[in-house]
Order: structure tokens, then C-alpha cells, then sequence
């Protein structure tokens, strides 16, 4: 039965982790229109044929299916402009009016940067996978190079060349933005994915290695 039991949590876990993260990011992106799209329904329920009274769950499913579409169309479109000539009326207008409101603008700003930094095309964030020592010199951690030190970060008594990110474990979205020279840094042949599957499971998925069999084959 306990090896029934682990066989079976083993299988289900992942599934029901994917299962929650994708019906909160559904919900994330689809509760600023869910509103307008649960009124449109409610209005034109009797002019499509419907009868949804007393389904509000249907209703409510309904409206967020149909304000995700919604979204993806707001994408789309915003997507079009910012590659035609009305990028300056519908992205660069409402960008700068965002950056003149005082806090939101400096909301607004980072997280463009960020956006922009993130998923640029033209430069990967993670250019490659590190080992180097942390927190003390007896000991190493996993780092990725994200560039070359500013220069207005050179200015101090040690000369640094890189710019590292030490991730956390198990959850890599949090850690440390170090600066260290290149002759510390060791050089490992490790994807930066790899890198991150092995902090996510706290080292127990090893880069290269499949994940174990929960039978026995």
C-alpha cells in the first residue's frame, strides 16, 4: 500500500502542479475582463437563445473563456499597432502618459525595462551557466552570467568584469545580483534550463538525467 501510495503521488503531483499554476494564470489574466464579458453574455442571452438562469457557474465559465479570446485579440491588435504606423498614437502616447504619473510611473518603467530586457530577441537574459565561490571561498553555487559590469558599478577598490545571478532553491525567481571578476568563475557545460531543473528540484534531478521511474521496470 505506502508503495502503491508514492507510485501514485509521484504521478499525480505534477499534474495537479501544472493543473493550479494554469488555472491561476487563466484567472490572472482574464478577472480585469471577466466583468465586462459576464454582462455582455447576461445581455445578449435572450437574443442568442440562451436560458442561464440559475447556471452561474456556466456563466462564469463562459465569461472567462470569453474574455481570455478577448485578451488574445487586445494582444494581437496592440501587437499589429506596435509594428505599423500607429505605434506612436496606441504604444509610445500611453507609454509616456503612464511614466508622468507620480509611483505608477516608476512602476511603469521597471516593469518595461524588465519586459523588454526579458523577452528581447535579440539577447538571451541567461548568456551561460556558472559555478563561483558563495557565500564563502570553501563553497560554490550555481550562478548564470546576465552581462559585463557597468561602469558605473567599476568604481570601487576590486574591478569586476561580470554580472552573476545566484538563484535560490527551490524557487529561482529570488536571489542575488553579484559582481565578481572572471578569474574566480568556473565554467561548467550546463544549459541554463538544466541549471534551473536542478534548483527547482533542490538538486535532485541531476543536468543530463531523466527523471526516475516511480515502477519498478
Amino acid at each position: 500500500m505506502k508503495k502503491y501510495f508514492f507510485t501514485g503521488f509521484v504521478t499525480l503531483l505534477p499534474l495537479a502542479l501544472t493543473v493550479i499554476i494554469a488555472a491561476w494564470l487563466f484567472n490572472l489574466f482574464t478577472a480585469p475582463l471577466a466583468g465586462f464579458t459576464e454582462t455582455m453574455i447576461l445581455t445578449y442571452e435572450k437574443k442568442l437563445g440562451l436560458s442561464l438562469e440559475h447556471r452561474e457557474t456556466l456563466v462564469f465559465f463562459l465569461s472567462r473563456v470569453l474574455a481570455l479570446i478577448l485578451l488574445l485579440a487586445i494582444i494581437l491588435f496592440m501587437g499589429f499597432c506596435g509594428q505599423r504606423f500607429l505605434s506612436h498614437i496606441f504604444i509610445k502616447i500611453p507609454q509616456r502618459l503612464f511614466a508622468r504619473i507620480p509611483l505608477v510611473g516608476a512602476i511603469f518603467r521597471l516593469s518595461n525595462d524588465l519586459t523588454k530586457a526579458i523577452f528581447s530577441e535579440d539577447k538571451k537574459t541567461f548568456k551561460e551557466t556558472i559555478l563561483l565561490p558563495f557565500p564563502h571561498s570553501e563553497a560554490l553555487t550555481i550562478g548564470f552570467v546576465t552581462g559585463n559590469t557597468p561602469e558605473m558599478f567599476n568604481q570601487g577598490p576590486i574591478k569586476t568584469d561580470l554580472v552573476i545571478f545566484v538563484p535560490t532553491a527551490p524557487h529561482p525567481i529570488s536571489g542575488y545580483v553579484l559582481f565578481a571578476p572572471k578569474n574566480i568563475i568556473h565554467h561548467v557545460d550546463v544549459s541554463v534550463e538544466d541549471a534551473f531543473k536542478f534548483l527547482i528540484s533542490c538538486g535532485v534531478l541531476h543536468p543530463g538525467e531523466t527523471p526516475p521511474k516511480t515502477k519498478d521496470s
